[in-house]
């Protein structure tokens, strides 16, 4: 069931890419990233360097790693070199999102340092904002190997640099792709990269997330999930809330709803049996929690779409 889960939560996934650039810092110098609430993305295409977290964790970088950074802090990459850090020239990373031609930001003159793909990167989906809010310092991957995820970087920056049709889920897909990979190296290792997925070890949070991500269409309580779980209704609202970084009601709203705008985009049922078919008892509470969630009237999503309406409920 926890593999279930996971790739339930994983097909949920919805990658925004934003500001991405190649980072060209020199020996004897750095780049001084400010705090975003998106979270930070680096690939190191060729070099070494050190990536230190203001008042935080410090990484090593080298060809092939792959880091992904919490949100809003503050942070810095330099190549490696002796040297005093009050010394270091520091530039802030400042890209808008999809500029005419992805800019190479260079850090100093001289040799050759460290090169990063760097950039920002938002996560959407069933629970997904809330399960990587948990990330409180940065998740590091070494893919070794005589390419490591270095294509997937150069195609999204190559994507970047001159959008056209199609740019936008490209980018989503390869950067969903990335962190796939990631998430799947630190698994397989047996370290857990974030609390939710130790948390599916266990069996009773396990079955009531399955549930929630399941059946959608069942009226669940807060009593009837810790029931499905086998805990009391205190013990269960509590740590499933430290496991998930959400109340249970609140990730039951959030797959009930991704399941609906699955089913507007690709069903041709009516939005009272979409209502209905995920667990809203009226037309009119489920179009007000679909508007507070996606900015959007579920009848102007379902137009807006342009996914083919084939199938049936």
């Amino acid at each position: 069931m926890k593999l279930d889960v996971i790739e339930r939560l994983l097909a949920n996934l919805e990658v925004g890419v934003g500001a991405f650039a190649s980072c060209d810092i020199r020996r004897g110098h750095q780049l001084t990233f400010e705090a975003r609430p998106a979270a930070g993305v680096h690939y190191c295409l060729t070099g070494k360097g050190t990536l230190r977290i203001r008042n935080g964790k410090t990484v090593e970088v080298r060809q092939h790693s792959f880091v992904l950074l919490p949100p809003n802090v503050i942070y810095s990459l330099g190549a490696n070199e002796k040297e005093e850090s009050d010394s270091v020239p520091r530039r802030r990373l400042r890209v808008p999102l999809f500029k005419e031609s992805v800019p190479t930001i260079r850090a100093g003159e001289g040799a050759t340092g460290i090169v990063t793909v760097c950039g920002e990167i938002r996560f959407e989906g069933v629970g997904i904002p809330g399960f990587f809010a948990q990330l409180s310092e940065p998740m590091i991957e070494h893919f070794d190997g005589p390419d490591g995820l270095r294509e997937q970087f150069i195609v999204l920056l190559a994507e970047s640099a001159r959008p056209q049709f199609g740019t936008r889920p490209l980018t989503e897909a390869l950067l969903k792709q990335c962190l796939i990979l990631l998430l799947r190296r630190k698994i397989e290792r047996g370290a857990p990269p974030l609390p939710w997925i130790a948390a599916l070890a266990d069996k009773g949070l396990s079955k009531a997330l399955h549930a929630i991500l399941h059946r959608y269409s069942e009226p669940f309580t807060v009593e009837t999930l810790a029931s499905i779980a086998g805990m009391s209704r205190a013990s269960f609202a509590s740590r499933f809330t430290r496991a998930f970084g959400q109340t249970p009601i609140c990730l039951l709203r959030s797959a009930r709803l991704s399941r609906a705008r699955e089913l507007l985009a690709t069903s041709d049922g009516s939005i009272d049996q979409i209502a209905r078919c995920v667990g809203f008892s009226s037309r009119s509470s489920f179009s007000h929690a679909f508007r507070q969630a996606y900015e959007i009237d579920p009848s102007a999503f379902r137009a807006s779409s342009l996914v083919g309406a084939d199938s049936t409920l």
